[in-house]
Parts: C-alpha cells; structure tokens; sequence
C-alpha cells in the first residue's frame, strides 16, 4: 500500500503478467523491433513505485530471445522508498522473477534517493543493457528535462482519483511532446479526463481488453 495515497501498487494476483499485456504489448514493444535493424529503444515511466513494470520489462524481452538490445528507461518517483521494501513488496514474484528482483535491489542500493534529481543505474542480462534514469522529484520536471523524446510510455502513477497529479493535462501535454512520432503510450485506466488529455497531447487513442477483471485499458499512437 502507498500511503501517500491510499492506494495499492498493483492489484491483481499476476502483476508481472498484467504489465506485459497493459505496457508492453499496449505501447507494441516487439512491433518496435521487427522489419529493421533496430537495437536501441527509450522509454518513459510516470511513476517508478517499487520497480515491479521494470522487472517485468527485463523478464519480457528475455522471453523474446532477443540480445544486444541498448534499453534507456527513464522513470520518475516522488516517494521513493527504501531497498528493504522495494524487496518487500516485489518478493511476491520472486518465483517468477528472483534473479531480476536480486539485480534490481542490490544495484538501487547504490543510489541516493534521498536526494532531489537523476540517479542511474545499469542492469546487463541477455537481451543486452538497460539503463535506467530514475529522477526523485515531480514527474513534470522529469519530462521537461529529457533530452531525447521516447518511443514509449509507460503511465503507471496510481489512478486519477488517487493521485490526480499524475493525469493532470500539463503533464500529458509534456509527454506527447517528448514522444517520437508514431511512438505510443500505454496505460491501465481509461478515465474520460486521461482520454481527452491524451488526444490533446497528439494520440490516437483507442481502448484494448483489459486483464484480471478490468474491462479495459488504453494504447495511445503519437500522430
């Protein structure tokens, strides 16, 4: 539970499996990578949490079989919390993904997430290198200061009733204009408001079936 806003981290039994059918086959990942001699991919995060989207994004691409892929994951997270809890809330999973629970703890060790700005870190595994920005502070100012736009976002920062925040039109604005054209955008809920703040941002956006119970949720195609 997040107590800054009352609300759970994920709430289904197979949070591994409902980020690869909401995230990564919502914004097309593998699409990203098939029909050209592409190995490099940058992706955007609003709401880092406790790691769990990124460990399910190694675990994906290493059931792809792919290798010499150069990942950049950029993420932001007002709240970060320790490594201890961090390793707490993902230990649910370690059956299916330990060692990537063991990488992701012991290298965020090393960052200083009590201080405000970009820390990173580099994960190898065999589908090649993932670097990840991790910026402490407010998502806004992540965007803002990317310097390269991302081929995918991945809109994970606890659902608009919870943390309005995060789905405020400022910030959807700054994320269609730090994505490439024809990137995409992924997300879990499909609230009227994030709907027409996406279509602002410049994405076509359309409704795929949801997972675990949930009707649906949202791909959106930067135009």
């Amino acid at each position: 539970m997040n107590e800054h806003y009352d609300d759970r981290y994920f709430d289904v039994i197979n949070a591994i499996e409902e980020a690869k059918h909401v995230f990564f086959h919502g914004a097309g990942i593998m699409d990203m990578f098939s029909g050209r001699d592409r190995r490099e991919l940058r992706i955007g995060e609003t709401g880092f949490g406790a790691g769990r989207v990124l460990v399910s994004l190694m675990d994906f691409l290493e059931d792809s079989g792919m290798s010499d892929l150069a990942i950049t994951y950029n993420s932001v997270e007002l709240h970060p919390m320790p490594a201890e809890r961090m390793e707490s809330i993902l230990d649910g999973f370690r059956a299916e993904v330990g060692p990537l629970i063991d990488q992701l703890v012991r290298e965020y060790r090393s960052l200083d997430i009590t201080r405000q700005g970009w820390q990173r870190m580099k994960l190898t595994r065999p589908f090649g290198s993932l670097t990840l920005n991790l910026r402490v502070g407010e998502a806004l100012d992540m965007v803002r200061e990317l310097t390269a736009p991302c081929d995918a976002w991945f809109l994970d920062g606890h659902g608009p009733k919870k943390n309005p925040a995060m789905w405020r039109h400022e910030l959807l604005l700054a994320v269609g204009e730090k994505t490439v054209k024809g990137g995409t955008c992924a997300t879990y809920t499909v609230a009227g408001e994030v709907r027409r703040g996406l279509a602002d941002a410049g994405f076509s956006v359309v409704q795929r079936p949801g997972f675990g119970g949930k009707k649906a949720v949202l791909r959106g195609i930067k135009q």
